[in-house]
């Protein structure tokens, strides 16, 4: 008696289906969104001295979903924008001054365009390979 009836590899498929470009460049995004995140937040911190650790959590859950995403994993997609808008939105509200303002507004793009991209109706083939492959 095998482990997995679909006799599927236990550390995954050996011929994976490679993320199409867009699905890649919005992983980009969302990672860029939690390197300028990070940023903001430590500035912030340094600034206030309010221990914004909590923070940490969505942004953690970012990259997590990001990565699932380039698996083709389709609850992927609206994790990942879902969590890095929400992100996104907790760093507009402790914009303070004008440099927030400089690395809140290519934070909010980044979510914005990778958003787009994952929804793309060329890359949804891609989310339904990975479904019938699980």
């Amino acid at each position: 008696m095998a482990i997995d009836p679909a006799h599927l590899p236990i550390l995954g498929d050996p011929r994976p289906t490679p993320a199409p470009t867009p699905v890649r460049v919005a992983c980009g995004l969302f990672v860029t969104q939690v390197a300028l995140s990070v940023l903001h937040l430590t500035v912030s911190w340094a600034n206030t001295g309010v221990d914004l650790s909590l923070y940490f959590v969505p942004l953690a859950l970012t990259l997590w979903f990001a990565v699932c995403v380039t698996d083709g994993r389709d609850w992927a997609r609206t994790g990942a924008v879902v969590v890095s808008g929400l992100s996104a939105l907790l760093s507009v509200g402790l914009i303070s001054g004008p440099f927030d303002v400089v690395v809140v507004l290519p934070m909010l793009t980044a979510v914005g365009f990778g958003a787009h991209l994952v929804y793309r109706a060329d890359v949804r083939e891609f989310f339904e390979q990975a479904d019938e492959r699980v």
